[in-house]
C-alpha cells in the first residue's frame, strides 16, 4: 500500500512537471539601446563563474522563461542544463542595484514574471529588471543586469528571436476568456412601484495562485483577445476601460409595472485565466428577466 501510494505521488509529481508551460527560445534586447545580453562562464583557481552580460546582439544567448508558480517562472540560459537567472545571494527580495547571476540551482528567489506590453520584467520580490548602471539608456559594455525598485523607460526590454533580432518573441501565450451572465439579485413575488438594487462594476480581486501578487489583464490585451474570439468578438466596450483598474458601486432603480411574478437582475462578466491565475471584469452591461433563467445570448453591438 505504501509503495503504492509513493509511486501515485510520483506521477502527480511527474505529470504537473509535464504541464509545465515553458516558452520559445527568445534573447533579451534592450529597447533605449539595443544591446543584447550573452551568457558567458570560466574557471578560476578552481571556482566556476557565470555570467548574464551586455553584449552585441550577434554574440546573445537565448532564454526560456519556464512557468513555475501562477505568473511567474525560471528564466533559464539555454544550452546550460538549465542554469537559472537569479539575484546575487538567492535573495527573496533583494535590495537595490542587486546583481542578476546565471545559477545552477533554481531556487524561489529566481523567479519572474513578464509583462510583454510594456517591456518589463519583474522580480518575485517586487521589483525589476534593470539595465546597470541603474536608470541608463544604454548598459555598461559586458555589464549585469540588475534589480531595482520602480520601472522607467530604460529599463524595457524586448524578447527577440536569435536570427532576427527585431522579430518579436510571443514568451506568455494569450490567456482564457470566457463570458457570462451572473445574477446581481432576484425578487419574488413583485408589486407595482420601483425596486431598487447595487451592482458592483469594475475590476474585481484577481484570484492569484500565488500569495504575493495577483495577476492583471490589462486594457488593451483584454480588447485584443475579445475581439480576437469567435464567439465573444463584438461585445466588448471602449467604456469599459474607464472602470477597468477600479471597482465601485452603483445604486439603480426599475419599474414595475404589474404585480406578481419574479424580476431578476443579471450582470455580464469576462473572467480571464492561465496558470490557475484568474481575472475577472464585472461590465455596466445589465439585464431584466421575468424568471430566475439567465440570459443565453452574448451581449452584441458594443463599441
Amino acid at each position: 500500500m505504501r509503495l503504492f501510494l509513493t509511486l501515485m505521488l510520483l506521477s502527480l509529481a511527474l505529470l504537473a512537471a509535464t504541464d509545465a508551460y515553458t516558452s520559445p527560445r527568445f534573447i533579451l534586447k534592450h529597447r533605449s539601446s539595443g544591446r543584447c545580453y550573452d551568457y558567458v562562464n570560466w574557471w578560476r583557481l578552481g571556482h566556476h563563474y557565470e555570467k548574464f552580460r551586455a553584449d552585441k546582439c550577434d554574440k546573445a544567448d537565448e532564454l526560456v522563461w519556464e512557468q513555475v508558480e501562477g505568473h511567474y517562472g525560471y528564466l533559464k540560459v539555454v544550452g546550460t542544463k538549465g542554469h537559472c537567472l537569479g539575484p546575487w545571494g538567492s535573495w527573496a527580495k533583494p535590495g537595490d542595484n542587486t546583481a542578476i547571476f546565471p545559477h545552477k540551482n533554481c531556487y524561489s528567489s529566481a523567479m519572474f514574471t513578464i509583462d510583454e506590453e510594456n517591456g518589463y520584467i519583474r522580480h518575485a520580490g517586487g521589483s525589476y529588471v534593470h539595465p546597470y548602471p541603474f536608470n541608463s539608456e544604454k548598459p555598461n559594455w559586458q555589464s549585469d543586469l540588475i534589480i531595482h525598485k520602480g520601472t522607467n523607460y530604460n529599463n524595457k526590454f524586448d524578447f527577440v528571436q536569435k536570427n532576427n533580432h527585431n522579430a518579436k518573441v510571443t514568451v506568455i501565450p494569450k490567456p482564457n476568456v470566457s463570458g457570462s451572465w451572473k445574477k446581481v439579485t432576484c425578487w419574488a413575488d413583485v408589486h407595482k412601484g420601483e425596486l431598487k438594487y447595487s451592482v458592483k462594476v469594475g475590476t474585481s480581486k484577481s484570484s492569484s495562485s500565488t500569495t504575493t501578487h495577483a495577476w492583471e489583464v490589462s486594457f488593451s490585451v483584454a480588447f485584443l483577445i475579445i475581439q480576437s474570439s469567435t464567439k465573444y468578438s463584438g461585445s466588448f466596450s471602449s467604456t469599459y476601460q474607464e472602470q477597468w483598474h477600479t471597482e465601485s458601486t452603483i445604486e439603480r432603480t426599475i419599474k414595475i409595472d404589474q404585480d406578481g411574478g419574479t424580476v431578476c437582475i443579471w450582470q455580464w462578466i469576462y473572467t480571464f485565466d492561465q496558470f490557475q491565475d484568474t481575472f475577472t471584469f464585472r461590465s455596466f452591461t445589465l439585464r431584466e428577466t421575468r424568471s430566475e433563467t439567465a440570459p443565453t445570448q452574448v451581449p452584441m453591438g458594443k463599441k
